[in-house]
Order: C-alpha cells, then structure tokens, then sequence
C-alpha cells in the first residue's frame, strides 16, 4: 500500500510536511510503519495549488521519493496553502509516470491508498460507465485513476459528496456482480483547490489507515518544532511524528471535509 498526505491552510512550504517531520512522507517512503509495505518506492508525486493559476501544479516521478533529489528541493521552494503528496508501492498498473499519484483532470486532483480487488474482472464494466469527456483525460493504467474518473462522472465537480459515495457503490455492485471475494480498499483524498475531501472504506473491514490534526505543532527530525495554525489541517496515512495522541482517526467508512479551516467529518452514505 502506498502513503499520502493532504494539507488545506494557509501557505506554508512544502518540505515543512514532506521532509522535515521526523517521520516524514519522504522518510515513510523508505520506513512506513502502519502498512505491510514498508518500502514505497514506486514512485512519488506532489500536487499544489497557488493563486497564480487556477490548475494545480504537479511533478510525478517514478524514481524512489528519498533518491529523488528534485521533489525535496521543490517542495522548499514553494508555499502552498493546499497540496497532496504522494508515495507509491505498486498494487495495479505498472512503474511509470502516468501512473504515478496525485491524478489531475482540470482543477481537480485525487490520489488513492488501497487496491480494488478483482480488478482485472473488473475494469472493463468500469470503464464503460466512465463519460467520454473523462476517459479521454485517463493517461494510466491503475485502478486509482479509473477510481477519479468514475467519480468525475458521477458528478464530483457539483456535489463531491454525491459522488464519492456513488463511486463506492459502483465498485461495490460490480464486485458483487462478478462474484468477487477480494476486497476493495481505499483512502482518497481530492480537492479543486478551495476544499478538501478524504474518505476511509474497505468492503471487508481490513481499512487502511487514515488520520486528520489540526493546529499542529510537528516535531522536526533536526529537533526543530514547526507550528501550523491552528485552523490548518493536515490529513495523513500514517502520523508524520511519534506524538500520536495530536492525531485523530478517521472512522472507518467515513468522508472528511475541510474548508475555510471548518473540519468535518461524517459516515459515508452507501445504502
């Protein structure tokens, strides 16, 4: 399983969440903890919106996240006050940038954590509820991506709400049509640049992780503390330091929102 973060706050550098927390997303990349992959190392990108232009900017690379010097030097560089990042160990589709997370179509960017099972019976049914205007804009090959562009069909532009639940019963009612018995496991996160929304769901209750903090004050791996606001949230698969009691789970089968420093988070909605 791969490793993500998302932060939605005011602006701050990047490297002060991706490299330099004690147990940073770069340093989960070589030591993740609460997964049994330890090793993400297929790949890491980083997504982040500025008031320069209303599509997010995006590097991807399928280079290790601690042997690629360019993402840390970049992640100094700029300050954003919403941004994924993203480190990848290969469950579907193949090493490569396309497939590499966070996936981009016009504002919106999404990245996913989890695997959807059976998903070689799957992808073909999938596809053909995709809408032509988002097919056409899937580069990859994973079940990550296909994921995004079932939610954009399903209206995630409008109501993302609506449609991350839709997304989640799609999958659900394939997988029972096809008699699947492998789960569907995933954490998400998405954003259009002025909200953030996260989501934890399994089918089979083995969820992967999935913690939000506010107000964070993180300790650095060179002893230095760095201070967030206390409105900017920051959304995790695993805890970017050892004091996880700042840290709250999100439940499991559950949708996180966060907007203008207002943090909520409810079930998800799948009857």
């Amino acid at each position: 399983m791969c490793r993500w973060l998302a932060y939605c706050g005011n602006p701050i550098p990047m490297s002060g969440l991706l490299s330099d927390p004690e147990h940073s997303l770069l340093q989960q990349s070589r030591q993740a903890i609460q997964t049994q992959y330890t090793v993400n190392g297929d790949g890491v990108g980083v997504g982040w919106y500025s008031p320069d232009s209303s599509e997010p900017g995006l590097y991807r690379d399928t280079r290790a996240a601690w042997n690629d010097e360019n993402v840390e030097s970049l992640s100094r560089h700029v300050h954003s006050g919403l941004f994924l990042a993203h480190v990848r160990a290969v469950t579907q589709g193949s090493v490569g940038r396309v497939n590499t997370h966070p996936f981009r179509m016009g504002n919106w960017l999404f990245q996913h954590n989890g695997d959807v099972g059976g998903w070689d019976k799957l992808h073909k049914d999938i596809d053909q509820l995709i809408d032509p205007e988002f097919y056409s804009q899937r580069k990859g090959q994973t079940d990550s991506e296909t994921l995004f562009a079932l939610a954009m069909t399903r209206g995630l532009r409008d109501d993302p709400v609506s449609a991350i639940n839709d997304m989640i019963r799609e999958v659900e009612r394939l997988r029972a049509k096809h008699e699947i018995e492998e789960p569907f496991r995933m954490s998400i996160a998405v954003s259009e640049g002025t909200s953030l929304w996260a989501a934890r769901y399994s089918s089979n209750g083995d969820t992967p992780t999935l913690y939000w903090g506010q107000g964070l004050s993180l300790a650095g791996s060179d002893g230095e503390i760095f201070h967030l606001d206390r409105h900017s949230t920051v959304v995790v698969s695993e805890p970017l330091d050892k004091e996880q009691h700042s840290w709250e789970s999100v439940p499991d089968s559950s949708l996180l929102h966060v907007a203008d420093g207002v943090l909520s988070v409810s079930p998800l909605q799948l009857d």
